[in-house]
């Protein structure tokens, strides 16, 4: 009995072979030498807040308002602008999640502004802005109070904005829980 077998099958056959015995011998390498494990274990620094570092933002924030009787919403951005976490607590004023993540989203787009100073420079020169309502992943861009930038050992992690009180009380707010992440405001 003669079987016919595809050309293109035998050549795919034999290309995955072959790339499964360079992984086995990559994998057995690394095995027998395990300070070459180690080093691929071995987390990639990276300048972008976590997952885990904004849920705690956000956490300590809700802690501080619900003491002062205030639901807010909170949003939380990597220096991309990419939102990372979001929540706005029971009673948050309607649309204030989208305020808090374009808040958050103006101050990485700017270099990690903080609330005051997006607010001034809006003042001083309003057209800076007139061409970028559309730059924020569908979230709006607001150049205003409620924010503050995350910085670590002088680099942007992200920022904290917040929304649904008044500006001065929301920007207090994420000061305050990103100064107790360890975190600071400025570089």
């Amino acid at each position: 009995m003669k079987f016919n077998i595809p050309v293109r099958l035998t050549r795919t056959a034999a290309i995955a072979s072959l790339c499964s015995l360079l992984l086995i011998g990559a994998r057995d390498a690394t095995a027998a030498d395990p300070a070459s494990t180690t080093e691929l274990a071995a987390p990639v620094e990276t300048y972008s807040i976590s997952l885990g570092q904004a849920l705690k933002l956000i956490e300590t924030a809700s802690a501080t308002a619900r003491a002062h009787h205030l639901a807010l919403s909170f949003a939380v951005v990597d220096p991309g602008g990419h939102l990372v976490a979001a929540a706005r607590m029971d009673g948050a004023p309607f649309a204030s999640l989208d305020f808090a993540r374009g808040k958050a989203f103006a101050s990485v787009a700017l270099g990690g502004q903080s609330g005051a100073t997006l607010e001034q420079r809006f003042k001083d020169d309003p057209s800076e802005y007139s061409n970028v309502s559309s730059a924020g992943y569908y979230a709006p861009f607001l150049p205003g109070r409620g924010v503050q930038p995350i910085f670590s050992n002088g680099h942007l992690l992200g920022a904290l904005g917040a929304s649904g009180a008044p500006s001065d009380v929301d920007e207090q707010t994420v000061k305050g829980a990103i100064e107790a992440l360890g975190a600071s405001i400025t570089r």
